[in-house]
């Protein structure tokens, strides 16, 4: 069963992933999504804020400026794809328990 700190261990290595990917790929907007969220993710201490910055973070994945939905390489979509892999799976648990 998940828990919250295990949740957030996750979310942070994926996000950790995608700043190496932004790096290797010298993406300064991914870079910049990167530590948005990091930040967005820093002070989460309960389920509440953690079911709101995933709501948040996933807004990424809807399209517009900013979003996930045009990754250039295999680096950058192997990021991007496990980091919505990380944050669904935390949205499920946190709608299941």
């Amino acid at each position: 069963m998940a828990t919250l700190e295990r949740t957030l261990i996750e979310i942070r290595k994926s996000i950790a992933k995608l700043h190496r990917a932004a790096a290797h790929d010298q993406d300064p907007q991914r870079a910049h999504t990167a530590r948005w969220l990091d930040g967005l993710f820093e002070n989460v201490e309960s389920r509440a804020q953690l079911r709101e910055a995933a709501r948040q973070a996933l807004e990424l994945y809807r399209g517009g400026m900013g979003s996930f939905q045009d990754v250039g390489t295999a680096v950058m979509a192997e990021a991007v794809d496990g980091l919505h892999r990380t944050l669904s799976a935390a949205r499920s648990w946190l709608l299941r328990d």
